[in-house]
């Protein structure tokens, strides 16, 4: 077993990286559907339903930043414009799972604390399957 460092987990939009990540998450859930009954005595139960994922990361703050990086620009007109994006959550290992969907940009808000540098919070809402390959 390879443990993974978190330095080396990223996500990207298409082939680019966001730029300026200090943290980054992903959050993978299910709905459970209440099944209990009369019969279910004490105990309650329940189905998997509907799947969701979501995706988030904290950046610094950069507007000149760009070439091979998915920059706060791009990500705010992402948002502005409704655009899907395709998003991965992987590292660059040989062999390392890599999971893969279609996102919109939920929410960037910035933050600008005194004496620290301005920071942009990303939320990434997962629209429809994720997929699971292994990077080449």
């Amino acid at each position: 077993m390879a443990l993974v460092k978190g330095t080396d987990l990223r996500i990207f939009v298409g082939t680019k990286v966001i730029a300026n990540e200090t943290t980054c998450d992903i959050e993978l859930s299910t709905t459970m559907i209440d099944t209990s009954s009369k019969d279910s005595g004490v105990w309650e139960t329940a189905i998997p339903g509907r799947k969701a994922w979501n995706l988030s990361a904290t950046a610094q703050l950069d507007y000149a930043d760009g070439g091979a990086n998915y920059t706060y620009d791009e990500l705010l007109a992402a948002w502005m414009d409704q655009t899907e994006l395709t998003v991965s959550f992987k590292t660059a290992a040989t062999g390392a799972t890599v999971l893969t969907g279609l996102a919109y940009v939920e929410s960037v808000p910035v933050k600008g604390g005194d004496q620290e540098i301005a920071t942009v919070d990303i939320k990434l809402k997962g629209n429809g399957p994720l997929t699971k390959t292994t990077q080449a």
